[in-house]
């Protein structure tokens, strides 16, 4: 069993920045999955960004803020605050309690040098160990990229008939389109 996660966040600088949420997906690379079912499987948690800013330090920045203002209204409702944000300190425990049993399986995510850097700052903030070892982390786009390589298919390929579906910036829909993408070009070489 494997398991891909993806945060959402108010800076690039993945050591210092807040982070508004975080989905992790656990999914078993040997079964076909519809989009629909990855999606409804992910756990997902929202965070409260004036604690991070306030008693973490972490920054919010104005460039960020900018291209939030600008991209679609279903991922913009992240942004606002909500009764229900969780603290920064629950994301250790979030991640456990949303981790397959199977302990052998691998760690993606879109890119190895932004979320699990964002992981690590985050953990070292919230006095934690890194919920994974790092040697088990993987990243999604040179593994499309090399599935697709030597076509002009491109590693953030939406499949037609699920562009209705995907809502980009949601993190949800952002790890089970990469899941879909794999599972995608992997057929299509077993064809």
């Amino acid at each position: 069993m494997n398991t891909i996660y993806d945060f959402e966040t108010m800076s690039q600088d993945p050591h210092t920045g807040a982070v508004l949420s975080f989905a992790m997906l656990n999914w078993d690379p040997k079964k076909q999955y519809t989009y629909t079912q990855l999606v409804d499987s992910a756990a997902y948690i929202k965070f409260d960004i004036k604690e991070q800013v306030e008693k973490y330090n972490r920054v919010i920045t104005k460039e960020t803020v900018e291209w939030w203002s600008k991209q679609n209204k279903e991922a913009q409702q992240v942004i606002a605050p909500c009764k229900d944000d969780k603290s920064i300190t629950e994301l250790h425990s979030f991640y456990f309690d949303n981790m397959p049993d199977y302990k052998g399986g691998l760690i993606y995510t879109r890119r190895n040098t932004f979320d699990p850097v964002f992981m690590t700052s985050l953990m070292e903030v919230i006095g934690e160990e890194l919920p994974y070892k790092w040697w088990d982390v993987r990243d999604t786009i040179s593994y499309i990229d090399g599935l697709a390589h030597g076509s002009d298919i491109r590693n953030n390929f939406i499949p037609d008939d699920l562009k209705e579906a995907f809502v980009a910036h949601d993190p949800r829909h952002d790890i089970a389109m990469d899941v879909m993408r794999m599972q995608t070009l992997i057929g299509a070489l077993n064809a």
